[in-house]
C-alpha cells in the first residue's frame, strides 16, 4: 500500500471496473484508464564491506482532471549501519517531456524502471543536487509475482466494497549494483527488492474528475502495510486500513509459503497486525509512530521492531503528507517452528 495525503483507496464515485487478467510484462507499466497508481520498491541489502542498507523508490501515477496527470517519485535510503535516513523527491509532468510511460518504461524526472521482462527490471534514481542516488537490477523467477485478493483484484475493506485496488506483489527480487550518499558508493553484494504495484479508480470516457480530486485530498483514511521475507522461504504481506479515523482497522493479507502454497487473509478474525508500546515521536512534523508490532493469526506469531526510528519521510512538497517507511525485522514462529524476517513497514496518517 502507498501513501500520501492525495494518494487513497476511496473510489465510491464510480462502478467497479473489470480487468479480465493482469497480464506481465504489460501491467508493470502504468495505466492510463485508472484515476490512481503507484509502483514501487523497497529492500533490505548489503554492501561489499558488510554494510546493512535499506531503500525506498516509489513512482506514482495521479489523474487529476480530464487527461492531466502528475507524477511524484518518493526515494530514500536508509543507511541501517549508521542510522541515517536520506530522502529526495520530485513531481512532474508530461509537459515538455519531463515525464513518460510506456510498456517499457516509467520516468519521472531524474527517475526511471525499465521493463526488461515478467520480473526483471533496472530502476534508477540520479537526482541533481542531491546526495543520494542509485542504480539496481532486479530479477526473479516468473513465480515469484504474487497476486493479492481474488486474482490480483484487492478489497480493502468489508464495510464498503467500492474500497479496491488491483495489486499484485513481487517480494524476492535478487538485487546487485550501487547505492550512493554523499560521496560513498556502495557496491551491493546481497539482497532481495519486494516490489509492489497497485491501480484503482477506474475513471469513465470524458469525466471530468472534479469529485475525484476532492476525495484523492482526503485525510480520513489511514494505513498500515508491512512486507516480510521470511527466512524459511515464505513472504508475508499484511495491510490494517481504516476508512475515517472514527473506524476500527479491518486486515488484510497474503501469506505464500515456500512451496508456493498461498493464505488470502481477510479479516482481521483471521490475522491482526497490531502495535505495541512503544512510540517514536517525529521532532520535524510532531507525529507519533509505532515502533514495534506484532502479527498473529492461527499458525503465525511474529514480533517486529524497526531497525531504527528515524526513517520518515516528509513529502510536503510533492504529495502534501508525511509517513513513516523503513526498514524493521522481525522473530517468531510459523507453524510451531522458529522464523526470522526482514521487511518494510509504512504507517499512513498518524
Amino acid at each position: 500500500m502507498k501513501i500520501k495525503k492525495w494518494i487513497v483507496w476511496i473510489v465510491s464515485l464510480y462502478s467497479i471496473s473489470s480487468l479480465s487478467a493482469i497480464e506481465f510484462p504489460k501491467d508493470h507499466s502504468f495505466h492510463e484508464n485508472f484515476g490512481l497508481e503507484w509502483c514501487y520498491f523497497v529492500g533490505n541489502l548489503s554492501g561489499e564491506k558488510g554494510q546493512e542498507l535499506g531503500y525506498e523508490l516509489s513512482f506514482f501515477r495521479a489523474r487529476l482532471s480530464g487527461k492531466e496527470e502528475i507524477f511524484p517519485v518518493h526515494f530514500a535510503i536508509s543507511d541501517i549501519s549508521n542510522q541515517k535516513h536520506y530522502t529526495a523527491q520530485t513531481i512532474e509532468r508530461k509537459i515538455g517531456g519531463l515525464a513518460a510511460y510506456n510498456d517499457l518504461l516509467i520516468r519521472s524526472g531524474d527517475y526511471k524502471i525499465e521493463i526488461l521482462g515478467e520480473s526483471e527490471f533496472k530502476i534508477t534514481a540520479r537526482p541533481r543536487g542531491e546526495q543520494i542516488s542509485l542504480e539496481l537490477r532486479l530479477t526473479a523467477n516468473k513465480k515469484e509475482i504474487l497476486l493479492h485478493g481474488d486474482k490480483g483484484y484487492s478489497i480493502k475493506s468489508n464495510l464498503d466494497k467500492n474500497i479496491y485496488s488491483y495489486y499484485y506483489s513481487i517480494p524476492r527480487l535478487q538485487t546487485k549494483g550501487f547505492l550512493k550518499i554523499g560521496e560513498r558508493k556502495l557496491e551491493v553484494t546481497a539482497g532481495t527488492s519486494w516490489m509492489d504495484h497497485e491501480w484503482s479508480f477506474p475513471v469513465k470516457e470524458n469525466e471530468k474528475n472534479s469529485d475525484a480530486k476532492k476525495s484523492l485530498a482526503s485525510e480520513d483514511n489511514s494505513w498500515d502495510w508491512i512486507c516480510l521475507n521470511l527466512d524459511d522461504g515464505s513472504d508475508l504481506m499484511v495491510f490494517n486500513f481504516r476508512k475515517s479515523k472514527s473506524d476500527s482497522p479491518e486486515t488484510f493479507g497474503t501469506l505464500r509459503s515456500p512451496k508456493g502454497e498461498i493464505i488470502h487473509f481477510q479479516s482481521s478474525k483471521e490475522i491482526k497486525l497490531q502495535p505495541q508500546n512503544s512510540i517514536w515521536k517525529s521532532l520535524e512534523t510532531n507525529k507519533r509512530y509505532p515502533m514495534k508490532w506484532k502479527i498473529s493469526s492461527s499458525d503465525l506469531i511474529l514480533d517486529i521492531e524497526t531497525r531504527f526510528p528515524e526513517q520518515e519521510f516528509v513529502g510536503t512538497i510533492t504529495t502534501g503528507n508525511s509517513y513513516w517507511e523503513g526498514a524493521v525485522k522481525a522473530t517468531g514462529f510459523l507453524k510451531g517452528k522458529p522464523v526470522k524476517a526482514k521487511g518494510y513497514l509504512e504507517l499512513k496518517g498518524y
